[in-house]
């Protein structure tokens, strides 16, 4: 889909919660590891997981497991990490690889990264750049047996950023945050399947190599922010250079839990000034202003 919604990453169904209290039974002994398996899948063959394919299949974009993959899954007492060594896949096998868990436990509880826990329920501050891709995109499933259905917990917004100034520009990091809804810090799950978090915390993208923009083509920074509309949103180009570009929208910008809002920009030498300057942001139908 065009405007506030690109496309849509990955939309699962999510597996339909028991609503009577359970008496999980756990017995004492640990099943050995090559015997603990779990599956993670897409109940859609096309959409997939924790990287981002290189191009939009029927409008929408993959995401894919990659090979070391970690999930954490908790099986109401204790919490153990499992990895896969299947790659470019949405079907992956993950085995035990630390830690201890129930083998016939009446219920799990799964996140994606495996440092999201059912006691460690953040997102976190800082985000690494990954060229036409993201980091870490967060996950969760629940599941009464070894079939897990992985649900996205957030979106993304998609900068596509064009050098429109006479001299180089070289991107160094990105902050985003908006004074209304956080995008990180400690979060619950809504009934939805998305992450609400507490607080107004940003997210700072990192490049730990400087990414040159080009006048010619769009140069796509990928971050993950929850589901929520950002009125304004702020962003901070921190360059190279030591100059920073602070940005600030002049209307919401909307971003659902598995979607992926595209602000496209073109940064001028009037970017480096206070005055303000209405830059267009086509995708997100929203206009952004120099701050």
């Amino acid at each position: 889909m065009k405007a506030k919604l690109f496309f849509s990453v990955v939309v699962m169904l999510s597996l339909v919660s028991c609503t009577e209290d359970i008496d999980i039974e756990l017995k004492d002994e640990v099943s050995p590891v090559e015997k603990v398996v779990f599956s993670a899948f897409m109940e859609n063959y096309a959409e997939s997981r924790t990287g981002i394919s290189d191009y939009p299949t029927f409008g929408y974009y993959s995401l894919f497991w990659t090979r070391g993959d970690a999930i954490s899954i908790y099986d109401g007492r204790n919490t153990a990490v499992f990895t896969t060594e299947n790659d470019k896949s949405s079907f992956a096998e993950f085995v035990l690889s630390e830690g201890q868990i129930n083998n016939e436990a009446s219920e799990y509880k799964a996140f994606y990264p495996s440092n999201i826990t059912v006691y460690n329920q953040k997102l976190p501050e800082t985000q690494h750049y990954v060229k036409d891709n993201v980091e870490n995109f967060p996950m969760y499933a629940y599941s009464q047996s070894k079939d897990l259905k992985f649900k996205n917990l957030c979106g993304i917004i998609q900068l596509s950023l064009k050098n429109g100034a006479d001299s180089p520009i070289g991107v160094s990091s990105i902050g985003l945050s908006s004074v209304n809804s956080g995008m990180s810090g400690e979060f619950t799950i809504g009934i939805d399947g998305a992450a609400e978090v507490e607080g107004t915390g940003g997210v700072v993208l990192v490049c730990e190599k400087t990414v040159s923009l080009s006048e010619f083509t769009e140069t796509d920074f990928n971050i993950i922010v929850p589901q929520g509309e950002y009125d304004p949103l702020r962003v901070d180009l921190h360059l190279a250079d030591g100059k920073v570009m602070q940005l600030a929208s002049t209307d919401k910008v909307s971003v659902k839990r598995s979607g992926m809002t595209r602000i496209e920009l073109t940064l001028s030498e009037s970017s480096y000034e206070s005055s303000l300057e209405m830059i267009p942001v086509t995708e997100a139908d929203v206009d952004f202003t120099d701050r």
